[in-house]
């Protein structure tokens, strides 16, 4: 196995690690020593990759968003797109493996412990800005296209998209009888899809 692939591979399993460790017990009460451990791996591992745990979690928040929009930036290039129906499937999808994969809850907790850690706090800032600017460009095709009716302008519909996701996530979090999917029909009603003509 090449240096890079065992590379790859070491840090795919301290994230894989962090991400289930953070998810379940916050970022302030999961020490380094719990990741290399649930990872099966050495301190000097994590330290290889990461200069401290704030990296490490930087990198999980970058890592998680860049991963879950790679999928909307294809379906706008895509020439045999269905705007709609492609993006009421991806944001499905992306809905139930950020919840299922732990991601949502690391979300959660960062946003919880932002202000005492400024680089985590920045970077998360940094990041929802370019999510709220996916968004945007999206729903300025579909608005271009004439498919939603909503007089909402197409950043006000991506901060509300995030919001919607945000939120029911947290309640889901809370309280699981709060059903997660239900954000797609909300977000159908606040979109006001026009039906083909």
């Amino acid at each position: 196995m090449k240096k890079n692939e065992m590379s790859e591979r070491t840090v795919k399993k301290l994230m894989d690690s962090g991400i289930a460790l953070f998810a379940q017990y916050g970022y302030s009460n999961t020490s380094i020593d719990q990741i290399v451990k649930k990872a099966e791996l050495s301190k000097g591992a994590f330290y290889a990759h990461f200069s401290t745990k704030e990296d490490f979690l930087m990198k999980i928040l970058q890592d998680g968003i860049n991963f879950y929009f790679e999928d909307l930036k294809s379906i706008l290039d895509r020439k045999d797109r269905s705007l709609i129906d492609d993006f009421i499937k991806f944001s499905a999808d992306m809905i139930h493996k950020t919840h299922s994969q732990g991601f949502s809850a690391v979300l959660l907790h960062s946003a919880m412990t932002c202000h005492y850690l400024p680089q985590v706090q920045q970077e998360l800032s940094k990041q929802m800005e370019e999510w709220r600017n996916d968004l945007t460009q999206y729903f300025e095709l579909v608005k271009k296209e004439g498919l939603i009716g909503s007089p909402l302008d197409a950043r006000t519909l991506a901060t509300a998209a995030m919001a919607l996701f945000n939120g029911y996530n947290m309640q889901h979090y809370i309280d699981d009888r709060i059903d997660i999917s239900e954000i797609i029909s909300v977000f159908n009603e606040l979109l006001q899809i026009q039906s083909p003509k």
